[in-house]
C-alpha cells in the first residue's frame, strides 16, 4: 500500500455518503490535479471542522476505485469565525 501527504483546498461541499460506517466525502484540489476523498476515521470531527475552499493536509491511500482514503488531516484556521464566551 502506498501512502501520500498532500496538501491543498477543499474543492466541494462534504458530503456523508454513509452512516453505518460514517463516511464522508469530498473533493481536494491541489496544484496539479484534484482528488475524491473519502473520510471514515473520526468524519463527525471532519464534518464539524471542513468548509469548502478551506485549506487542509491530509495523508492516506488510494483504494481499488483510485479515491484517496484518508488516514490523517489537518484543516487550516477552522477557530477563527468562533469566539468564546466566559
Amino acid at each position: 500500500m502506498e501512502y501520500v501527504s498532500l496538501k491543498g483546498t477543499i474543492n466541494s461541499a462534504v458530503k456523508v455518503i454513509s452512516f453505518t460506517p460514517y463516511l464522508v466525502r469530498f473533493e481536494l484540489k491541489t496544484a496539479e490535479q484534484n482528488y475524491n476523498c473519502l473520510v471514515a476515521k473520526d468524519a463527525l470531527n471532519f464534518m464539524y471542522l471542513a468548509e469548502e475552499s478551506a485549506p487542509i493536509a491530509i495523508f492516506g491511500h488510494f483504494n481499488k476505485r483510485h479515491q484517496l482514503i484518508v488516514d490523517k488531516y489537518h484543516v487550516k484556521n477552522v477557530i477563527q469565525n468562533f469566539s468564546v464566551v466566559r
